[in-house]
């Protein structure tokens, strides 16, 4: 019998946890096959990352993630994902886990961030709120947002925890993330994070210091 999920896995062992599920589905000639139609989607409606790109490990980290944990594979059911296949029995070679499924489970959003401990996250599309026992003593005492990042949650009994390092976005958009969140409420699950993740590549490439709205302004 698999052992239980522990009851604090903090980001170092998420993170990590995540990287040895997409060794274990994408790995050698058959992960290969699986991953290569979903990342190549990501190329072709995000970007391709260099490694001149800031935070160069943290959208490798994602663009994985996405394959396994949010993409379904060509021709899938909805929700049927690398990731829940993995926790569900049905990838040769690796025994379902409490932590597999907990994995295949984690949600990615864009999330503004209220300081304190614990921290606050209101995601700007979803509206989900959650509260998460991380200090992030960077981002100062404040009664309003101080940040913006893009995030990826995995859900214990009454708990979240941060899966990855967060990806940032400008602040300033978080009013055109608000009426996208209004133009979808009845219909939470058809917002889609890869126009959002296209422009803030686009806008962190940017040298001539525009105004970041102007990037996501079309979304």
């Amino acid at each position: 019998m698999s052992a239980p999920v522990p009851e604090d896995m903090g980001r170092a062992r998420l993170s990590a946890a995540l990287d040895e599920l997409g060794e274990r589905v994408f790995g050698g000639r058959d992960g290969a096959r699986r991953a290569a139609p979903l990342l190549e989607r990501w190329d072709r409606e995000v970007g391709v990352h260099t490694s001149v790109d800031s935070g160069h490990e943290a959208l490798a980290a994602a663009r994985v993630d996405w394959a396994l944990c949010d993409a379904e594979p060509p021709g899938a059911a909805p929700g049927d994902t690398w990731a829940w296949r993995a926790a569900t029995g049905r990838v040769p070679g690796i025994e379902p886990t409490p932590l597999y499924r907990l994995l295949a489970t984690t949600q990615a959003g864009i999330f503004e961030v209220w300081p304190g401990l614990p921290l606050l996250l209101r995601d700007r599309l979803r509206g989900l709120s959650v509260r998460v026992d991380e200090p992030a003593p960077w981002l100062g005492e404040s009664r309003r947002a101080a940040a913006l990042w893009e995030l990826r949650l995995a859900f214990g009994t009454g708990v979240a925890w941060i899966c990855r390092t967060p990806i940032e976005y400008p602040l300033a958009i978080a009013p055109l993330l608000q009426r996208a969140h209004e133009g979808h409420w009845r219909a939470p699950q058809r917002i889609d994070l890869m126009p959002w993740r296209r422009q803030r590549l686009r806008w962190a490439r940017d040298r001539r210091g525009e105004d970041p709205r102007s990037f996501f302004s079309g979304l």
